[in-house]
């Protein structure tokens, strides 16, 4: 009997952005999981309010992606969290990525995660009990098709950002960052609870020497596919030259049995010597300050959510590196 690989994965150069697209989703077997009645929901990396290359979502990309699938699904949302830490409003993301004319122009519905009823799911995940909160619209089964499209790119706490991490814009409270406490296991938990079904990480630019929010943007005009979302973020992890087991999120989800990082068990089209790249992840002194928070829900609680955040921040400020300052005052006009 042949062995059947039900993990598909797909990685190429962008010729032209809709056929290469539309190429790596055939390859993947999207058509089993988008039918005619599909209502599909795409979650794209709005972590700014507007584009910026390797941080956000390329709306090109988007938009390509949207049309390949509405022509296909009757109902596609486009949906994103406010910011982080009342940073700005997922209303401004989505006019900073021309997404209201996109989504128009297109025909799907764009919402505001953090404007619709949530609730909490609470589960053991690999012996540790965790809770997250999530959208009732992704745990009703409203939703039949989940699409994860984040950035290449890494990430100076959880080493890189990709479809699980992307998944944490799913919480819809701004102030989910006092919540990172146990983050790999939550993030396993949302993958268990919505979970993706396919999984388009856009390429285009590559974010490295940082992230999530600023570093250096690599053109590398790539897409990379896959039905699964561990093997996606091993995909991505590998070309960047990071071991996915070196991840922990990326470890929690295989262990958890939700994908595997064994690329060599996996059909993919091409070999991925021909895109293999290094990045590095340089941590400012911030950075490390910030290590804490991810361990400990009162420290977070202190520095993000009490009388002592100005002054915390405004001592911050002698530590930031110039492009942690250059940062900072892009987003001060976004701060309520």
């Amino acid at each position: 009997m042949l062995k059947v690989n039900r993990h598909l994965a797909y990685v190429s150069k962008i010729t032209n952005l809709k056929e290469n697209l539309l190429r790596g989703l055939e390859f993947i077997n999207w058509r089993s999981q988008v039918k005619k009645d599909s209502i599909v929901f795409i979650k794209p990396n709005f972590t700014f309010p507007y584009y910026k290359e390797g941080v956000t979502t390329n709306p090109e990309v988007l938009q390509n992606l949207l049309e390949i699938i509405k022509d296909r699904a009757e109902h596609v949302i486009v949906g994103e969290s406010d910011g982080g830490n009342h940073s700005f409003k997922a209303n401004e993301a989505f006019k900073g990525h021309n997404m209201y004319q996109i989504c128009r122009k297109v025909g799907v519905d764009l919402v505001n995660l953090s404007r619709l009823p949530s609730a909490f799911v609470e589960e053991k995940i690999q012996g540790k009990k965790v809770k997250v909160q999530l959208p009732k619209l992704l745990l009703d089964n409203e939703v039949n098709c989940f699409i994860s499209v984040p950035v290449l790119k890494v990430h100076v706490i959880t080493k890189v950002s990709l479809g699980i991490k992307n998944l944490w814009g799913c919480y819809p409270d701004t102030m989910r960052g006092l919540f990172h406490k146990k983050l790999s296991y939550k993030l396993a938990l949302i993958a268990k609870s919505l979970p993706p079904k396919l999984i388009v990480i856009d390429g285009t630019f590559a974010l490295d020497g940082h992230g999530p929010m600023f570093g250096i943007a690599k053109p590398l005009d790539l897409l990379l596919l896959s039905n699964n979302l561990v093997v996606a973020d091993s995909l991505g992890a590998n070309i960047m030259g990071i071991p996915p087991k070196s991840v922990h999120h990326i470890f929690i989800a295989e262990k958890e049995g939700l994908g595997t990082t064994k690329l060599q068990q996996i059909k993919i089209n091409d070999s991925l010597e021909h895109y293999r790249l290094q990045f590095h992840i340089r941590k400012t002194m911030i950075d490390m300050a910030s290590i804490p928070l991810f361990y400990s829900e009162n420290l977070a609680k202190i520095v993000m959510d009490s009388p002592f955040k100005f002054l915390i921040y405004k001592l911050a400020r002698f530590l930031r590196t110039s492009k942690e300052q250059e940062l900072a005052n892009e987003m001060r006009g976004y701060f309520l």
